[in-house]
């Protein structure tokens, strides 16, 4: 199996999306989807009111962020924060870095670099 996609139910879709693809590199491919820059992995974000909206804002982002690699966690958050993220932590342990933010929608991204990465 192969993931394709994580699909998040938000109040303002196209705003998130003309966001993350200002800011996170992603490209928008459907009026629902945008991919990153791999091509490899798409997050869905549309609004259902069938179902209630997640307050992604309040949620410890612990319990749920986005997390994409990184060459310089500082720089990119540094970037991330003069578009309106909102930074949240800071570690920088021997053989990791991460920082932690909030989008300008409360969703919780995190960058991370580590010394050996996590994927095969």
């Amino acid at each position: 199996m192969t993931l394709e996609h994580i699909g998040l139910n938000v109040a303002e879709p196209q705003k998130v999306m003309d966001w993350w693809c200002a800011n996170l590199g992603f490209t928008q491919t459907h009026p629902a989807f945008i991919v990153d820059s791999s091509g490899r992995m798409a997050i869905e974000f549309y609004r259902n009111d069938a179902a209630s909206l997640f307050d992604f804002a309040t949620t410890d982002p612990l319990t749920l962020h986005i997390a994409f690699t990184s060459d310089d966690v500082d720089a990119d958050a540094a970037r991330l924060v003069a578009a309106g993220a909102t930074l949240v932590e800071t570690v920088h342990r021997e053989g990791f870095d991460m920082t932690m933010l909030r989008d300008p929608f409360g969703i919780a991204v995190q960058f991370v670099k580590r010394a050996k990465s996590i994927l095969l």
